[in-house]
């Protein structure tokens, strides 16, 4: 699970402790520039397959980075059902997929983060 603050300039999204060692990765902070497009929908199960540094237990916890003929996909998330995701241009991941804390809404992020896209 991840906390995902945003701004006019950035998304950060805050990895817990435990999903950095899960992911072997630290949090991400992407240019509000680099973003394509956001969006909230359920994960399906075909997109996190591959060859993987992280976890991936199905069902259980799926985090890392993941190599796909898209690019590098990064996932962190338990809930395929409360996952933002995130399509990226001039980043290292091609793809961010991350499950948003309980205390907040994915579609909500969704529509915010669009709305600041909107903006600019």
């Amino acid at each position: 699970m991840a906390r995902i603050d945003c701004d006019d300039e950035r998304i950060e999204i805050l990895l817990s402790p435990l999903d950095e060692v899960l992911s072997l990765h630290g949090s991400l902070h992407i240019p509000l520039t680099h973003v394509r497009s956001v969006r909230h929908e359920t994960v399906p199960e075909e997109w996190f397959r591959g060859f993987r540094i992280g976890t991936n237990f199905p069902g259980v916890k799926v985090a890392g980075t993941f190599f796909t003929g898209d690019g590098m996909i990064f996932y962190d998330f338990h809930d395929p059902t409360r996952c933002l995701i995130l399509d990226l241009a001039h980043e290292h991941y091609s793809r961010v997929i991350v499950e948003v804390d309980k205390d907040q809404d994915p579609g909500e992020l969704a529509g915010r983060i669009n709305a600041l896209l909107r903006s600019h």
